[in-house]
């Protein structure tokens, strides 16, 4: 089992990792208290994190305990710079996440492509300023 973790990459708690994983540093996978599974041959980017836990409810006082759900990430995974996977997350195999994408408990389909709206604003503004 061969795997390219890239120093500044941080596997805290049950992180288990498939055949030929490559992380980029600096990330973070946070499994502490439950678990995160990452399939053979994923690519997870620079900057991307991946945590079990919520802690809002706890912090703002109606609930007791941090929230931890497992994460699962199905193989041949590309996962964008940036992103951020929460707790309650199933990504199926073969897909992609894109740069800056936030899920959270949401169940992706084999072969998705899941990326950030980049919506345009104010078109022609600076057509218009010429």
């Amino acid at each position: 089992m061969s795997h390219e973790i890239e120093k500044g990459v941080r596997l805290l708690g049950n992180v288990k990792l498939g055949q030929n994983v490559a992380i980029g540093g600096p990330a973070e996978l946070n499994a502490r208290d439950s678990e995160i599974t990452i399939g053979d041959g994923c690519d997870i980017a620079s900057f991307v994190t991946i945590t079990v836990g919520d802690s809002h409810g706890q912090c703002l006082g109606y609930a007791k305990e941090i929230e931890r759900e497992p994460v699962l990430i199905g193989e041949h995974v590309f996962i964008g710079q940036g992103a951020t996977i929460l707790g309650g997350t199933r990504i199926g195999h073969h897909s992609v996440i894109g740069a800056g994408v936030v899920l959270k408990g949401q169940t992706i389909p084999p072969h998705s492509r899941v990326k950030v709206p980049a919506p345009i604003i104010e078109p022609g503004y600076y057509a218009q300023r010429g």
